[in-house]
Order: C-alpha cells, then structure tokens, then sequence
C-alpha cells in the first residue's frame, strides 16, 4: 500500500497516487481506490471531485459492493475526450500518432525524414502531422492536451533540450520549446529508447517490475533503465549508452569515435555488411533500407537458413557480452529487448540468454528474464504517451487548458 499523505501541500501528491493507481489497475470504486493508496474515503470523494471537475476522471458504471444491496460507482481515466500528441523520433524516420490518456494509439503517421534535416523542419512537420491527425479522428485543437516526444540523443529533460544528437548534427536544440510555440500546448520530451522502457513500466507488462532495462537494437543500441518504476537518467542524462561498451578493443571506428563498440557489432548497419558479407539474397518486399534488410534476415532465419542464423546467433551473442555488464552493474530481474533483429524470436533470445548467463555473475537462481516488447512497432509511440502522462497529467493540473 502507498503511504498516505495528507500533509498541507501535497494534496498535488494523492491526486497523482490516484491517476497512477487507476491508471494501473483500471476503473476502481473510491473505497477500492482509499484502500490502495491509504487515504480516507472522504480525503478520496474531495481529491477525485476535483480530478472529475477537471476531465481526468469519470464515473463509469456501477459494480456491486462488499456490503449487501450497496452499488459502488467506478471511476476511470476518459478514453474518448481528450487526447495525447505522442511521437518517436529515429535517425531516418518519425512516428507521429495520437494517443489516449491509456496509451491506446488511436491514428499513426510514419514520416520518412531526409537526410539532414533541421529541428526547425521537425517542428512544423511534428505539429502539421498533430493537427492533420486531430482533424481525420474528429477532435478539436483543444481536445490535444500535451505532446509527448520520445527523441535521438543525449536529452535535458527539465530544460527540454536536445543536448547533443551527433547522428543529426543537432547541438544544444531547445526542441520542446520550438514544439512548444508551434503547438501551443505543454511539450515533455525523454531520450527515445528512455521512453520506450517508461512506456513498459507505466503501461506495459513490465509494470509489477521495479527495476528492469529495456534495450532497444536499431540504427544504434540504446538501453532505458528502470529504478523503483522510474526512468533513471545519470548524472547529465546520459544513463543506458549500451551501444558504446567496447566489446572488440581492436574492432572497427564507431561513429562516436571509439574503437570496437556495440554498435559496430550488432547494430542494424553492422548486421547488414555481414549480410553482404555472406552474399546472402533476402526476401525484399521494401525500399531496401537496413531496417527491412534486418527483418528480412529474421524473417529467414526462423524458415531455417543457416547462414541467416548464423548472423542472427552471432549478433545475440554480442549483445550478450554486452547485456552481461550490464546486470553486473545494475543487477536487474529483466531485460525486455527489441528492434528488428528480435524479430527472429527464440533462435536470437537464446543467443543473448547464453552468452549473458554465461559470463554475468550470477548464481543459477538469479537468471535474468529476457522478453520482447510489450508493444511491438508501436513500443516508441506508447513510450512517447507515457512521457506525456507522467510530465503533464499525472503530475500536473491541466484544467486551465
């Protein structure tokens, strides 16, 4: 049970408690919800008074109560009234969506970006995209109550700048500002792979999961580290650079500069040069890109295809000397993966499982649980939605909106 708090002053701190709580645990009665958070039922009635005043809560419906002949009334968080802006940012594309208050994606875009291009560019296509979205799903411009961005880089989450992106050549980029005065609504911003572990541990099924790393394998390799349910950033947000562990000291130049890193290893561009390598001819249906190349490569190594799987178990088992450190150092129950690579299922988890187990220290009761992504393609969007309700709804009063 969450310890009460009834202090002057932090009424702000039970009205969060209680979004979470619902947001978590789905409709519940105010006496449901004062046994769980550990407040009075009349400190509930007040608190959610207010929350319904302010269109973050609903009465729902009625279920039957403990006591004979009483009806409870359920309260929710509104599916259908207001909406979130949430997007992911990668290196060649951006995913623009709109989401409800649950994280539920309601209309995506998938924008193909062009190479280099400038946070100005990105600003009017975000909110472009935002508004055309708005319109095609019936909302007014006021039912956008905030924009949730998860994007590339090293990020300021409390200044909302993008701090240094070296793959997009931006530098010290006040992003939620631009985002912010182009949209007329308060903005929130996290490192993108930092958004997709938050969107497990707020909405996802690593929730009853305290602490946990997500580790994302795309254009780059980024992990997201969950501590007591929240998103740990380091020192100066840096937290969770798994791509740049030097795993071969005499491998080839990273992008960031350094010798041997993860990333020259096991990263989407790296395993497309092992498939030209091999002169291995994959099922193309795309343009070709290195992401669709990776998925091909999946694709072919669950038919079976030797050589598919001999690429698909040789990057597992980079990543498993990485993921090794990793627990050595931050000793988590689970690692949820993703990226295109794990597309190839249990022939590319048991890879990783091997490599790690072998040499993490750890006993054989302590085996750490690798899984997939709740989410699947949608991981980046739904972690965007879960930056957006922690910054601006959950923790914030949005009635003046």
């Amino acid at each position: 049970m969450a310890v009460p708090l009834t202090r002057p002053g932090l009424r702000e701190v039970n009205r969060e408690q209680i979004l979470r709580t619902i947001l978590r645990n789905g409709p519940l009665a105010r006496v449901d919800l004062a046994h769980q958070v550990g407040l009075t039922t009349a400190a509930i009635s007040n608190i959610t008074r207010t929350l319904i005043d302010d269109g973050l809560l609903y009465e729902v419906g009625a279920t039957r109560g403990n006591r004979v002949g009483a009806n409870s009334i359920l309260l929710d968080i509104p599916e259908d009234t207001l909406v979130l802006g949430v997007v992911h940012q990668g290196v060649s594309a951006i995913r623009i969506a709109l989401s409800t208050l649950r994280g539920r994606i309601l209309m995506r875009r998938v924008i193909m970006t062009p190479a280099p291009y400038t946070p100005a560019w990105a600003t009017d296509c975000i909110a472009r995209t935002l508004r055309e979205l708005l319109q095609q799903c019936g909302y007014a411009p006021e039912a956008l109550i905030g924009v949730g961005a998860g994007l590339v880089g090293l990020i300021d989450v409390q200044q909302g700048m993008v701090k240094r992106a070296h793959r997009l050549g931006w530098h010290c980029v006040p992003f939620g500002l631009l985002l912010a005065q182009e949209l007329q609504c308060p903005i929130a911003i996290e490192n993108n792979v930092r958004a997709m572990a938050f969107g497990e541990a707020l909405l996802g099924e690593s929730r009853d999961w305290l602490d946990f790393a997500f580790v994302y394998v795309g254009t780059g390799i980024g992990s997201g580290l969950i501590i007591n349910s929240r998103p740990y950033r380091g020192a100066y947000g840096g937290a969770g650079e798994i791509g740049h562990i030097t795993v071969n000291p005499t491998g080839e130049r990273c992008s960031c500069g350094n010798d041997g890193c993860l990333e020259t290893i096991a990263a989407e561009a790296s395993i497309v040069r092992r498939i030209q390598a091999q002169g291995l001819l994959l099922p193309m249906n795309g343009h070709g890109g290195a992401k669709e190349s990776v998925q091909a490569l999946a694709a072919l190594a669950r038919t079976g295809d030797s050589t598919a799987q001999a690429i698909v178990i040789d990057c597992g088992e980079s990543l498993g000397i990485a993921l090794a450190n990793l627990v050595d150092l931050f000793n988590p129950g689970r690692i949820v993966l993703h990226g295109a690579i794990a597309e190839a299922g249990d022939i590319f988890f048991s890879s990783v499982s091997r490599c790690l187990h072998q040499r993490a220290f750890s006993t054989s009761n302590e085996a750490v649980e690798l899984v997939a992504s709740t989410f699947g393609t949608d991981a980046g969007l739904v972690g965007a939605a879960a930056v957006a309700l922690d910054s601006l709804v959950l923790t914030q009063n949005i009635k003046e909106r």
